[in-house]
């Protein structure tokens, strides 16, 4: 499926003169490490979040520099740790309106986390059965499920697989899918595979991407998640050959930093973290703020308020408080109208709201 990628040069051409696309759907692939976490913001208001893992503190940073206000749809490729790190504290913070996952349950304590946060926060549940899910103008298709189910790297095998249709451009998430199920999907699914970005199933492990499923899903875009100097050689070299030999453009989120993938429906654009790097410090600033693609602060200037991850109060940055609280369950505010929309309310020895 051959779409026209605008070029990088094109978008920044624009961006800088001050003439800016109709965007309307953001995907960000982001870089949290050996792990897997997109997020997919649409203008009219749609939010969606696909694994959180293992970054919890990036990812809810991210969330919140973003002005994420709510969660429509969260959904669980497998309950690995690497997929659902911090999803509890994400259930808590946004109270998501529907949680999907593939419904077999796992023995950490992090699934456990997880389970409890449903629970607590009465959201919606519901198994990543063979199914179609409208939100506004988003159409998730969850493919069939694992059939007969797949004790080979059960977890990772037996993946939900979630392709995403936005007008004429499409995504598929395949989750840590290996070969024994792509080769299901190519007998059952075959004629839902071809998209135009495609999230490389399992890192971009060996056992995954076989050539028959590459080429009956001809992305023109593959996005690898994983880590920098992960301990698994992530990503593989026989997949990147696997990619290179059938002309797919490939990012990597070890590289290229967080992935943004941006569409009004018909044609899209993929920026890279890395290609705001390269730029004049002004111009990253000018282009992160239009496009919306921010790094974690990585350190407090510029922020007036802060809180704990796990407490409903917020405090003055010159609170002594704010000293207590560990560096991973820190989050930063830059006016008091932010804080409070997280739903947090002033501390009462600070009083941030006088």
């Amino acid at each position: 499926m051959k779409r026209y990628l605008i070029s990088i040069s094109l978008i920044f051409l624009v961006l800088f003169s001050g003439i800016l696309y109709a965007t309307t759907l953001k995907a960000y692939f982001l870089n949290v490490g050996q792990g897997d976490s997109k997020l997919i913001t649409v203008s009219t208001g749609e939010v969606v979040l696909i694994d959180s893992g293992p970054n919890e503190n990036l990812i809810l940073n991210t969330l919140q520099e973003l002005r994420i206000s709510h969660i429509d749809l969260l959904l669980a490729s497998h309950p690995h740790t690497d997929h659902i790190t911090g999803m509890d504290t994400i259930i808590d913070t946004y109270q998501p309106r529907a949680f999907v996952d593939i419904g077999i349950p796992h023995t950490t304590k992090t699934y456990e986390y997880l389970i409890r946060a449903i629970q607590k926060n009465n959201v919606k549940y519901y198994q990543a059965t063979e199914r179609k899910i409208r939100l506004g103008p988003l159409i998730f298709h969850i493919l069939p499920p694992a059939n007969p189910y797949l004790e080979i790297s059960e977890l990772n095998n037996n993946s939900a697989v979630i392709r995403l249709d936005y007008g004429k451009v499409s995504f598929l998430f395949p989750g840590d899918i290996e070969s024994e199920r792509e080769s299901q999907l190519l007998k059952r699914s075959r004629n839902q595979l071809n998209v135009d970005i495609l999230k490389v199933p399992h890192h971009c492990s060996f056992d995954a991407s076989s050539i028959g499923f590459i080429q009956a899903v001809s992305p023109d875009v593959a996005i690898i998640s994983c880590g920098e100097d992960n301990p698994y050689g992530y990503p593989h070299q026989e997949t990147l050959q696997t990619l290179k030999d059938n002309g797919i453009k490939t990012y990597k989120t070890n590289r290229h930093g967080t992935i943004l993938v941006q569409t009004d429906g018909v044609s899209y654009q993929v920026i890279t973290e890395e290609d705001f790097l390269q730029l004049p410090e002004q111009a990253v600033q000018t282009s992160s703020q239009i496009l919306g693609l921010v790094s974690v602060p990585t350190s407090n200037d510029g922020y007036q308020y802060a809180a704990s991850k796990k407490s409903k109060v917020f405090h003055n940055m010159t609170c002594e408080h704010v000293t207590t609280i560990k560096e991973d369950n820190l989050i930063y505010f830059q006016s008091l109208e932010e804080a409070q929309k997280s739903g947090r309310r002033g501390c009462k020895q600070c009083k941030p709201e006088e």
